[in-house]
C-alpha cells in the first residue's frame, strides 16, 4: 500500500490534527496557522502553559477524531497511538513529506545514512551557497522547509532525512544519497534489524526515484542494494586519488573524503555546472565549517593539530 500523497495545500476544509510539539510539531503549527487551519494539539508530555492536550489525558481521543494528523519524526510509527490511528483509518502524515508532495522535486536533494549523513549534507549546501545559489540546508539537522518562518524563495533545497523521517515520505526525489548503514535506533523501528535498514533506505525508492549515489564501501549498502532505488552510482574513499578540491573543506579521514566525493557526485548528477568545474569547487570549498564532534580541527599549535571528536 502506498504512502499518503497528501501536500499541506490539500489541509484546509479538514480536521487537522498535529502530535509532537518539538521543533517540527510547532513549525507545522506555524504553517497550518498561515494557511488558517486551526489544529488539534497533543503531546505525550506536553510543556508547562502548552495548549496541547496530553495523549494519556484525552490527546488520543481528539487525534482519533481527525481527518488527518501529522506526526512529529520521534513518534515511532509502530508505537500504540499510532497504530490506533491508522487502524481507525486517521491519515497520519510527516511534514516533510507533505512538503515533498507539493514540491519541485528536480531542485531537492534528499541525503540519508545511519553516519555521515550531516557533514555530507552540510558540504552539499556549503558549495552550493558558495556558488551563490540560493541553498536551504533543511530537515533533520537543518530548518523545516514547510515552516513559513524560513520561506521558499531558494534554488535548491538540501534535506538530511532521518530514519524517523523516512517512513513519512511518500515521494523521492529524482537524485538521492545515503551514506552508510548501520544498526541504529532500532525501538524507534519496533525492535527489528532488518526493519530499521527498511524504512532508513525507504527515503531512496518512493514514486520519483531515480538515482541514488551510495557509499561503495559499504558491504551492509551493497547487500541491500536492491533497496536502493532503480539506479545506483557508487562512490568510494578511494576515488579519483588526484582531487585536490576538498582540501578546502579542512575534512580529516578517508570517511569524510567518501563523504565529501558523495555530496559532489550527487551535484553533478542534478546537473550543477560549478560541481564540474575544478577552480569553481577549490573555491567554493573555503570557509567550510566543519560540525562539532564529527573529527573537525579546531586549532593548531606548532606541528600539533588538535581535533575535536
Amino acid at each position: 500500500m502506498g504512502r499518503p500523497r497528501l501536500a499541506w495545500s490539500d489541509l484546509p476544509g479538514r480536521r487537522v490534527g498535529i502530535y509532537g510539539l518539538g521543533v517540527e510539531g510547532t513549525a507545522s503549527l506555524r504553517a497550518c496557522e498561515a494557511m488558517g487551519v486551526a489544529p488539534v494539539l497533543v503531546d505525550d508530555r506536553p510543556a508547562d502553559g502548552s495548549a496541547a492536550l496530553p495523549t494519556s489525558s484525552g490527546g488520543l481521543a481528539a487525534l482519533l477524531s481527525c481527518d488527518v494528523v501529522i506526526k512529529s519524526p520521534g513518534i515511532s510509527r509502530y508505537g500504540p497511538a499510532v497504530t490506533a490511528l491508522l487502524d481507525a483509518g486517521v491519515t497520519v502524515v510527516g511534514g516533510l513529506g507533505m512538503w515533498l508532495a507539493g514540491a519541485d522535486l528536480s531542485r531537492v536533494l534528499v541525503i540519508t545514512g545511519t553516519k555521515g549523513k550531516s557533514t555530507t549534507t552540510s558540504v552539499a549546501a556549503h558549495l552550493l551557497s558558495s556558488w551563490d545559489y540560493r541553498c536551504l540546508l533543511a530537515g533533520n539537522i537543518g530548518r523545516p522547509p514547510y515552516d513559513p518562518a524560513v520561506g521558499d524563495d531558494y534554488d535548491i533545497w538540501v534535506v538530511e532525512v532521518s530514519s524517523y523521517q523516512a517512513t513519512d515520505l511518500p515521494l523521492t526525489p529524482p537524485v538521492a544519497a545515503v551514506t552508510s548503514l548501520h544498526p541504529d535506533h532500532l525501538p524507534w523501528h519496533g525492535g527489528d534489524l532488518e526493519t530499521y535498514y527498511r524504512d532508513k533506505l525507504s527515503a531512496l525508492t518512493q514514486p520519483g526515484a531515480d538515482l541514488t549515489v551510495a557509499n561503495g564501501d559499504s558491504t551492509l549498502l551493497r547487500e541491500h542494494a536492491r533497496l536502493l532505488g532503480p539506479r545506483v552510482r557508487w562512490v568510494h574513499a578511494d576515488d579519483d586519488p588526484g582531487a585536490t578540491w576538498m582540501d578546502g573543506l579542512g575534512l580529516l579521514g578517508s570517511h569524510n573524503r567518501r563523504n565529501a566525493l558523495i555530496a559532489l557526485e550527487a551535484l553533478r548528477a542534478m546537473g550543477i555546472a560549478e560541481a564540474t568545474d575544478d577552480a569553481a569547487l577549490a573555491r567554493g570549498a573555503a570557509g567550510f565549517a566543519g560540525l562539532p564532534s564529527r573529527l573537525r580541527i579546531v586549532g593548531r599549535r606548532g606541528s600539533v593539530t588538535f581535533v575535536d571528536d
